[in-house]
C-alpha cells in the first residue's frame, strides 16, 4: 500500500513539521511502542546506523495517530519502503 498524500513530503509544511518538538514527540512515542526496533527486519536501535520514524500514510500529517499512521524503520528498511513505493507509482 503507498502512502496517501505522498506529494505532501516535499511541502513547505512537512519540511518544517519534520522540525518541529511535536513531530519528536511522535517520533520518541512510535520508537518507545516498537521497542526502538525496526518493524520490517527486527534490527534495535543499537545495531544501525539510524532509527527513523515512517508515515505509513500522510493524509493526517501534523494531526498522525502514533498507532496506526507511523512506524519504526532502520534507515536501510526505511530506504526499500521508498524505493518500493516508487516503483508502485512509477516514479
Amino acid at each position: 500500500m503507498c502512502p496517501e498524500g505522498s506529494e505532501r513530503v516535499q511541502s513547505a509544511f512537512y519540511q518544517e513539521y519534520i522540525k518541529s518538538p511535536e513531530w519528536e514527540e511522535k517520533k520518541r512515542q512510535r520508537m518507545e511502542i516498537d521497542g526502538f526496533r525496526c518493524v520490517m527486519c527486527g534490527r534495535s536501535i543499537d545495531h544501525c546506523r539510524t532509527m527513523q520514524v515512517h508515515h505509513v500514510t500522510y493524509r493526517n500529517l501534523g494531526h498522525e495517530d502514533v498507532m496506526r499512521d507511523l512506524c519504526t524503520v532502520c534507515g536501510s528498511c526505511h530506504k526499500k519502503l521508498h524505493n518500493y513505493y516508487d516503483r508502485e507509482r512509477g516514479d
